[in-house]
């Protein structure tokens, strides 16, 4: 760690740059605003968070000034015991001048701790937060050494080398659905965010075709069934699932049923005994599917078209009053998509989804010939009155190669 350190020490007398100077946290932060409850410090993802005290990135760490300080917000949920963890590492040039050397850490003005360090090294504290001091969130989180060693290159103060800061909760503390959720979504927020920062939209679009047409996704299985999916989408879905705890599934556009199965799999694995997928398409190629188990129990087939009124009035039949997750995946031109969208939109219950599949068709798009597709029906539906009861879930697009850009609509 000694060489680790003279190196970066090294570096920092070359690079002159100033602390950052900035105003304490405001208390109102915006409701789409990722929570952030972890700075990885070099990561220039958080720079917003680090308030002052704080030099040039050097990849995984900063050095720090002699008094710095991090915005933080406390993790869900909000009465379980919660911790401020530090992970820094003290350089040999400090203690070679200073010999010894003591870091406060506060937390909304009040101290936590006050640890001596007389060895370099690295090192990790972590202090247990008062839950009264954690009403004020973002947390103002201020660190104060009692001693710094001058930059003789740029004369500026220099302290420790930061590399994380967080507030947690002990590994044992039980997390609730509802807890849980609120960290995914701001976790996908926040992957979102540093996304964009270091990669252009236009990039991202170019992996997600790239990915399409691989066709990796075209020889998927699931229990020996074909399943015509994006695996991150799959993913997504299952996250939804959870979130949302549906009594039913319903998708439109059965195919051999592998994505049918999916959905009764992930139900069955999350102990919804009593829910329900129903899938609806115009032929029957669910032969093999309907010999699983998963198949048996679970998923409902209606053979015939999703916007065939006599469909559609009997799936309503079913999951009326209901909390109900739908996803449209047959015929993707635009007003057979439009269609769906009006005839399904009534049945998704606050909260939850209407997932409209393969926008990237005529969105990214995949298939440039191909359109109006998916989402120009999701355009034309959310323009014509549906943006009143819809909005479009951006945080499901965290994993980049979604198939669904733009038709992840979220019941408000």
């Amino acid at each position: 760690m000694r060489i680790f350190a003279t190196a970066v020490f090294c570096f920092a007398l070359v690079v002159s740059a100033g602390c950052r100077r900035k105003p304490a946290p405001a208390a109102a932060r915006p409701p789409d605003a990722p929570m952030i409850y972890e700075i990885r410090v070099g990561d220039q993802t958080y720079e917003d968070r680090l308030l002052r005290g704080f030099y040039e990135s050097t990849g995984g760490w900063r050095w720090t000034a002699r008094t710095f300080a991090v915005s933080l917000d406390a993790p869900p949920p909000l009465e379980a015991r919660t911790f401020l963890d530090f992970d820094f590492d003290v350089p040999v040039e400090l203690l070679n001048e200073v010999r010894s050397v003591t870091l406060a850490a506060r937390v909304n003005g009040k101290q936590l701790g006050k640890p001596a360090y007389t060895k370099p090294g690295r090192y990790q504290i972590s202090l247990e937060v008062p839950l009264s001091l954690l009403k004020q969130t973002p947390a103002l989180v201020e660190f104060e050494l009692d001693k710094a060693v001058k930059d003789p290159a740029t004369g500026r103060e220099q302290g420790i080398i930061a590399v994380t800061a967080a507030l947690k909760h002990p590994d044992d503390t039980f997390v609730t659905r509802a807890a849980a959720t609120a960290r995914a979504r701001q976790g996908y927020l926040e992957v979102i965010k540093r996304r964009r920062m270091r990669m252009p939209a236009e990039k991202q679009n170019e992996l997600m075709k790239l990915f399409h047409e691989l066709d990796v996704w075209r020889d998927m299985w699931f229990h020996n069934v074909p399943i015509e999916k994006n695996p991150l989408d799959l993913w997504m879905m299952q996250q939804i699932i959870y979130e949302i705890q549906p009594d039913f599934v319903v998708e439109t556009g059965t195919y051999r049923g592998g994505s049918a199965l999916y959905w009764a799999s992930t139900l069955h694995g999350m102990g919804l005994e009593n829910s329900r997928v129903v899938t609806v398409d115009v032929q029957d190629l669910t032969a093999t599917a309907a010999t699983n188990f998963l198949w048996k129990k679970y998923v409902t087939f209606l053979k015939g078209s999703s916007t065939d009124p006599a469909i559609v009035s009997k799936i309503a039949g079913l999951v009326k009053g209901h909390k109900t997750v739908v996803t449209l995946d047959s015929d993707h031109s635009m007003n057979h998509v439009l269609n769906e969208l009006h005839a399904y939109a009534p049945m998704i219950s606050r909260g939850s989804y209407l997932v409209v599949e393969d926008t990237h068709m005529d969105g990214v798009p995949t298939q440039p010939d191909f359109g109006p597709g998916p989402l120009a029906a999701v355009q034309k539906f959310l323009s014509g009155g549906g943006s009143a009861d819809f909005e479009q879930d951006v945080s499901r697009e965290a994993l980049i190669m979604t198939f669904n850009p733009g038709g992840w609509l979220r019941r408000k």
